[in-house]
């Protein structure tokens, strides 16, 4: 059976067992603490003007939108990582791409949770150096996939637009052609009317 994408992809940045082992560990960290990140992850955006336009609803939504970060948090390190998690994942890349969220506040709202991810696992894992580097690399990894995923959605959204276009280009030329092939009889007739006239 032929590897999917997001197996294609694990594989390629080495995204195993032991990544998420670390990752569970971090879980055991972070949960308590998923909603302290909700919050600077949103704080954030309702800082920053145009993020904040990106955000359908305003900020009424904000609240409702916290509890799904927890919970796409929750998953991000608990997960499994298998294929329901990839689709689950594209919808959510698929609803930024509906909304029109430009890739770059996609990007910079990683960032934030990378931030404060991090610095959770520094204040539970440093007196352990090696569990703190596998938790490091674990967290790069999922990161990485998340935003492999996203950048997904967005790809596939570029090809359905260009598509779209080339199937409207394809279609004005049909039109072109037919209104050029009517107008010739067309114009005999206006003038064999003209001459019987």
């Amino acid at each position: 059976m032929p590897e999917t994408v997001f197996e294609e992809l694990k594989r390629y940045i080495r995204f195993g067992g032991e990544d998420e082992r670390a990752l569970r560990a971090l879980h055991a960290a972070a949960a308590p603490r998923f909603a302290a990140v909700a919050e600077a992850f949103y704080e954030r955006i309702l800082t920053h003007e145009e993020a904040r336009a990106a955000l359908l609803g305003g900020e009424s939504r904000v609240g409702q939108l916290k509890v799904t970060l927890q919970a796409w948090l929750d998953t991000l390190l608990s997960g499994p990582w298998d294929e329901a998690y990839w689709q689950h994942r594209y919808a959510i890349g698929r609803v930024h791409v509906r909304i029109g969220l430009p890739q770059h506040y996609m990007f910079g709202a990683m960032n934030v949770v990378r931030i404060e991810l991090a610095a959770i696992a520094y204040e539970r894992f440093h007196p352990a150096p090696r569990e703190l580097q596998a938790v490091r690399d674990a967290l790069g990894k999922v990161l990485d996939l998340e935003l492999a995923v996203m950048l997904h959605t967005y790809r596939d959204d570029l090809l359905a637009q260009q598509a779209r276009v080339e199937r409207l280009a394809t279609f004005g030329q049909l039109v072109g052609a037919i209104g050029h092939d009517l107008r010739n009889p067309l114009g005999v007739i206006e003038t064999s009317l003209f001459i019987l006239r």
